[in-house]
Parts: C-alpha cells; sequence; structure tokens
C-alpha cells in the first residue's frame, strides 16, 4: 500500500499525461517501447475503416501464432488462450478429471465465475458454446466451441498491459472486451474472438482526508477500478467513512457498473456511483493514458460517469467523494395471499384483491419515501397453482432503507404506510428496524461474498415521478395495472428498486455528466425476469417465442411510461431504440465524442454508443456475441 502523502505529492506534482493514483499505474508504455512493433504502436490518424469486419479466427488478417508470441513476450507472459473451465470435461487436449469435478460442482457459483478470466456470468451471451457435459459423458472437444469465446486474454497487472492489448486489438482490427468479475446482463463483456482484457487485479484503496479537486474541496478516496463491492465495504469501514457501493458484494464497485450509473441502498441520499467520482486514469482508444477531472479531458470525464461502459475507455482507477460515516435503518415486511411458513410477526395473508390494493398502497408512499431520502426494494413474486395451492398464489417482499436515522425516526417514516396498508385489510404491525452503526457494516455480507450465475433474461423500465404523484391519477392506476397484468396474467416476477437519483442529489461535479435524464427524473427502476432459462437445450424458436411473450408484457411498462427509458446495467438486451432509452438527449453529443476519441472504433459494447453500426454475425437472429463483428453500413 502506497503511503497517503506520497500519493498525494505525486499526483498534484506529475504532469497530467504520467498522473496516476497507484503503482500498477506507473509502469505505463512508451513510445521508446514500441520500436519498430506497428502491432503496439499508439493510434495515429488518418483512420483506415475500409475493412467490413473485425479480425476473427480462421479470417484472413488474423494475426499469426509468432505475431501473438511476440506479443506475449512485449506482455511478460501475461497472455492467456481463450479456454473455457468447462473444456476439462471435454474428449482432447484440455481434459483434467480434477478440473471437470470443480466447474461441475461451481458452475452457478459467482466466486468461481468473477475468478476465471475468460466466462461470463451468463454464458447465454455466447449462445452456451461450451456446457458443462452430463455425469459420466465425456463429448469430444470439438462440441466445446471453442471459438466462440475471447480467443485471448490478457491478464492485466499494470496499465501498460493495457496500453498493449489496446493497440495489438486496435492495429489488427481484433474485437475487444474487458471483464472484471464478470457481472454483465446484456454481453458486453465478452465476444467471440476476441482479445480480452481482464482487469481484475487492479484493486487499491486509498483515504484521501482532504484534496482539491476543480470545485470541490473535502474528502475522498482513491479507489483501483477492479474494486469488487464487499472490498469497498471494508476499506470504507477501516477508514471509517461513507463511500457509495451497490448491495451485490461481488459487483466490481468503478468500472462499468459506475459507467452506467450505478445506484445503490442511500442512492436518495448521495446519488449514484457516477456521481461520486471526481477524476479518473484512463486508457483511451489511440493507446494513451490520460487522466480525467472536470478541467482536464472534461469530455472524456463528462461521457465516462454514466455514458455506458467498455465504450470510451478502459478505467483503472478513480478518485471519488467520502462522506461521513452514517447509521442505516431497514424496515422489512411482506403481505402473501399463500400459507405463511416465515416470520408471522412481519407477514401477513390477504385475499387476492385485498393483496393487490395493498400493492397499489405500497406504490403510493413511493414519493414520500424518496423524498425523506429513503430507498424501497421488493419483489412481488408469483406461484402457479399446484395440488397444495389450487389457486396462483402472490407474495409482495419490502425492505426499505434509510440512512442517518435513528430506529424510532424509521418507525415514524414508515408508520403512515402501515397504516395505509391496514386500512385496505393488510393488519401488518409497525416492524421493529433493522439497524446499523454504519453504512460499511450494513454493507458487509455476513460469511464473506456470495451469488450465482444466471442464463435468464429479463426487460426493465424506469418510471418517473409524474407517474407516482397522484394515487388516483389514471397515471397511477395504469401504472399498478402494468405490474398486475405483469404477474397476474404474465406469471413472471416483479421487483423493483425505488430511488431517486435527481441532479439536486448529484450535486458537484455529478450533476454535469452523461447520466440518462431519463435516471435522473424515475423514482422508480424496475425488472421483470423470464420464467424461461436460456440454457443449451432450448431451441432457436423456443428462445425466440419465450422473449417476445416477455417484451409483450414489457411494453405495457413503456406504454405507461411515455418519454422514459431503461437503466443501461440492467436492460434486455433487445431493448427497443435503446439511443433514446438508455441514453436520452445526451446520445447526440456522447455519439460526437465517441467518433472523437475512437474513430478507430477499437472499443464496441453491446448497445454502447455507436454500436448501431455494428452487427454480430453468425448468431441466427439471436441477440448473442459467439460471431463475427461486422460493419452493417458497409
Amino acid at each position: 500500500m502506497v503511503s497517503s502523502s506520497a500519493v498525494i505529492a505525486l499526483f498534484f506534482v506529475a504532469p497530467v499525461a504520467f498522473a496516476f493514483n497507484f503503482p500498477f499505474e506507473s509502469n505505463q508504455l512508451k513510445d521508446s517501447d514500441v520500436g519498430n512493433n506497428s502491432d503496439i504502436a499508439f493510434g495515429k490518424l488518418p483512420v483506415d475503416n475500409s475493412p467490413r469486419c473485425k479480425s476473427y479466427p480462421g479470417y484472413e488478417g488474423w494475426p499469426s501464432y509468432d505475431r501473438w508470441s511476440v506479443f506475449n513476450v512485449s506482455l511478460n507472459g501475461a497472455l492467456l488462450k481463450g479456454i473455457p473451465p468447462a473444456a476439462a470435461c471435454y474428449e482432447g487436449e484440455y481434459k483434467d478429471a480434477a478440473k471437470c469435478a470443480i466447474v461441475r460442482r461451481r458452475q452457478g457459483d459467482a466466486l468461481f465465475a468473477k475468478e476465471d478470466p475468460l466466462i461470463p456470468f451468463g454464458q447465454w451471451q455466447l449462445d452456451n458454446p461450451c456446457p458443462v457435459p452430463s455425469l459420466n459423458v465425456t463429448p469430444p472437444l470439438v462440441e466445446c466451441k471453442l471459438i466462440s469465446f475471447p480467443a485471448y486474454v490478457v491478464n492485466a497487472s499494470t496499465v501498460k498491459d493495457i496500453q498493449l492489448a489496446v493497440n495489438f486489438a486496435r492495429n489488427n482490427r481484433i474485437r475487444l472486451t474487458i471483464k472484471n468479475t464478470g457481472h454483465d446482463w446484456i454481453g458486453r463483456n465478452t465476444g467471440g474472438g476476441a482479445l480480452q482484457v481482464w482487469v481484475h487485479r487492479l484493486k487499491a484503496f486509498e483515504y484521501l482526508p482532504s484534496v482539491q479537486i476543480a470545485q470541490y474541496k473535502g474528502q475522498a478516496a482513491r479507489v483501483g477500478a477492479a474494486l469488487e463491492q464487499h472490498e469497498l465495504y471494508s476499506n470504507m469501514g477501516k477508514a471509517n467513512v461513507t463511500l457509495m457501493a451497490t448491495g451485490s458484494a461481488t459487483v466490481g464497485a468503478y468500472g462499468g457498473f459506475m459507467q452506467g450509473g450505478g445506484f445503490s441502498y442511500v442512492t436518495s441520499k448521495y446519488g449514484l456511483m457516477a456521481d461520486q467520482v471526481l477524476a479518473l486514469e484512463v486508457v483511451t482508444a489511440d493507446g494513451r493514458f490520460v487522466h480525467t477531472d472536470p478541467e482536464d479531458n472534461a469530455d472524456l470525464f463528462w461521457a465516462i460517469r454514466g455514458g455506458g461502459p467498455g465504450n470510451f475507455g478502459i478505467v483503472t482507477s478513480a478518485i471519488v467523494k467520502a462522506y461521513p460515516t452514517t447509521t442505516v435503518a431497514r424496515t422489512d415486511f411482506n403481505f402473501q395471499t399463500g400459507p405463511i411458513s416465515t416470520n408471522s410477526t412481519t407477514t401477513v395473508r390477504v385475499s387476492n384483491e385485498t393483496f393487490w390494493k395493498g400493492v397499489s398502497v405500497y406504490f403510493s408512499h413511493n414519493l414520500r419515501i424518496n423524498d425523506a431520502k429513503g430507498v424501497m426494494w421488493n419483489f412481488i413474486d408469483t406461484q402457479a397453482p399446484s395440488r397444495v395451492n389450487p389457486e396462483r398464489t402472490f407474495l409482495l417482499r419490502n425492505q426499505i432503507t434509510k440512512p442517518g436515522v435513528t430506529v424510532e425516526e424509521m418507525k415514524d417514516l414508515i408508520a403512515p404506510l402501515i397504516k395505509d396498508l391496514n386500512d385496505v385489510g393488510i393488519p401488518l404491525p409497525n416492524p421493529e428496524p433493522r439497524f446499523w452503526k454504519t453504512y460499511a457494516d450494513y454493507g458487509s455480507p455476513p460469511g464473506g461474498p456470495s451469488g450465482a450465475t444466471s442464463s435468464g433474461r429479463f426487460g426493465s423500465r424506469l418510471i418517473p415521478r409524474s407517474n407516482l404523484e397522484n394515487p388516483k391519477s389514471e397515471t397511477f392506476l395504469a401504472t399498478i395495472a402494468s405490474i398486475r397484468s405483469f404477474v397476474e396474467e404474465g406469471g413472471y416476477s416483479h421487483h423493483s428498486v425505488d430511488y431517486s437519483p435527481s441532479y439536486e442529489t448529484a450535486g458537484y461535479p455529478g450533476s454535469n455528466s452523461a447520466v440518462s435524464p431519463h435516471l435522473r427524473n424515475a423514482v422508480m427502476h424496475m425488472t421483470g425476469y423470464d420464467t424461461t432459462q436460456y440454457t443449451p437445450d432450448l431451441t432457436d424458436e423456443e428462445w425466440k417465442a419465450s422473449h417476445a411473450r416477455l417484451d409483450s408484457y414489457v411494453q405495457k411498462w413503456r406504454d405507461v411510461s411515455p418519454g422514459s427509458g431503461a437503466y443501461m446495467n440492467e436492460v434486455d438486451t433487445e431493448e427497443p431504440n435503446f439511443q433514446d432509452s438508455l441514453y436520452g438527449r445526451n446520445y447526440d453529443r456522447l455519439l460526437r465524442i465517441k467518433q472523437q476519441r475512437d474513430p478507430w472504433s477499437a472499443f464496441y459494447a453491446v448497445m454502447g454508443v455507436g454500436s448501431e453500426k455494428w452487427k454480430v454475425e453468425g448468431t441466427r437472429g439471436l441477440p448473442t456475441q459467439q460471431g463475427r463483428l461486422c460493419r452493417v453500413d458497409a
């Protein structure tokens, strides 16, 4: 760990081009390192965009084995071949019974996936190219489609490694992808035949008691882009401060999550993850390492904060706001139509019609709780009829969180909601809130981080404040009806996190960023989950039909919120009109920055700015990433 005084002196004295936060950023690629090796040369203008497609294994233009070997030498051996763990279960050169046993046991474990340099959390994004075989079955290796994965991975431990990867991929027109832990719902962190940059080792933290950056003066922290949320909570606890962090323990804190906005259980008070950033260190598309803040490289600073992951550069670290410690209180309760098998003091059973009256009452308190700087988190689950329960059952699970309050203050906040639920026939008491002395305590998972991978798909929608202002209005009633239809008719689970990341809450410099205006105006972020698992045994027809049915119900959410959009970190990969839905009025400005900063299209991300000019071929019409990336306008 570098001492605080040493890092501060280096940051403010060194020229901007060579500024850095952590030792892994001090090792940078220099022009003298390049020599005559055109594969790793920095980007120059003019740009030759004549080839229609990115290079792909087996096609003309793919670098030879010798060139990959020379590239690996420049990386000091950090280049890995793109072999998925499941290949150990196939007959061939990668067969390994011990490794296969581990894969069989841990294939659905987030902790396993995040420590692998290659695989994403959802392998449906690559058309499930190398599924784990059934027990006692060893298929031939040809059935594990290695070409569908990134061809090589740079196991980056320095900025120089990242610069080399960007230069090699750009100069050889190879698709470039970026992975930290692998959390991504739409396939931005993987791609067939790509060169993948694994930034998982870029972990560091430094508390700064006082900094001045542009107009900001106060306490802050330096954070490595690969820090996971549970690591961020641990560090903030040691530093005795509050930092923004989400509840998913293994999500990277200030990489792609921040670049898509990034919300938290305390967002209504402190803003989004993107709002916390005061400065960024970035490897850009030309391979250069630059510092950005409100005054230096201000266009990149604006774009990266909310303008989409993996599309404007590779962030290696950030300086972010820090706040004094805060208490956190949370109220949990449930109501349902089926038999109660959980804590009967916080769960009650009601009729179907009373249940849906309760849902309406529950969301009628959204604005009051958001305006009080609280956050509502909920699931509306449903179970199909069964022998035990001949009728479809429904369950609302709720958590309401607020920072900076005592237990009694939290009970007072919840009391009007409980009263209104009681009045419609839901006999809940006002539950005793749970209480944490600090946000670090709240976010630290008991027993350490955990989680699972996913083979499911979903849709999402941001519901604006205007929809929930008047519980008697047609707009409010139509919004609740769309939720009911989704669950009751569709048979899907509905989830929402209801927070208010307004411009006012964002503060400086957060309010001046590329975060979508749709997100700024929202007070409800809805997601709905398909009942189908997109596993290898699903036919193309079943895949398309299942998604079409789900989307028909998500469309009802879009219909009741015209002019709004979706949250880009949790969105359907086939979201209609993604340019407006994910970016709003910021899209045109972002596109200009993209064209200026990355005329080579070195960076591509699914539904990223400028991605409409590209398509993945060979996917049979599925929204997957295993094929060759080609231009659509050539």
